[in-house]
């Protein structure tokens, strides 16, 4: 669908840094930040670590090492190198990241089993 003469982005991918696929267009990740640098960070989100680049240094603003933050971007591959072009930054310190991973996880046993149910009607 078009607003205003641009193609609409599709949605983020829910993924872990372990998840990203190629093919993957865009992808959310939610971690911690470990290390941040001035066009860049390093986001561990337990199941690996990922560096997030920016342009605009407004999408960083208030966030430092130690900061709780969900990324909205495209993932870069280059051999073994991971990257995410971030597109959005938000700031999520007060995110119960236990209770976010094992929500995150009844959703995806939720889907698969939804996905079976389908397949059994079939």
């Amino acid at each position: 669908m078009e607003e205003f003469g641009r193609p609409r982005p599709k949605p983020a991918k829910d993924r872990k840094v372990s998840e990203i696929k190629i093919g993957d267009e865009r992808v959310r990740i939610v971690g911690l930040v470990i290390d941040k640098k001035d066009a860049e960070f390093v986001l561990d989100d337990g199941s690996g670590q990922i560096t997030v680049l920016f342009d605009d240094p407004a999408l960083v603003e208030g966030i430092s090492t130690g900061s709780k933050v969900r990324v909205f971007g495209m993932p870069l591959t280059a051999g073994d190198v991971r990257e995410l072009r971030a597109e959005i930054i938000q700031k999520v310190d007060r995110l119960d990241l236990e209770l976010y991973e094992e929500v995150r996880r009844e959703v995806k046993k939720f889907e698969r089993e939804l996905s079976n149910d389908e397949v059994m009607l079939r």
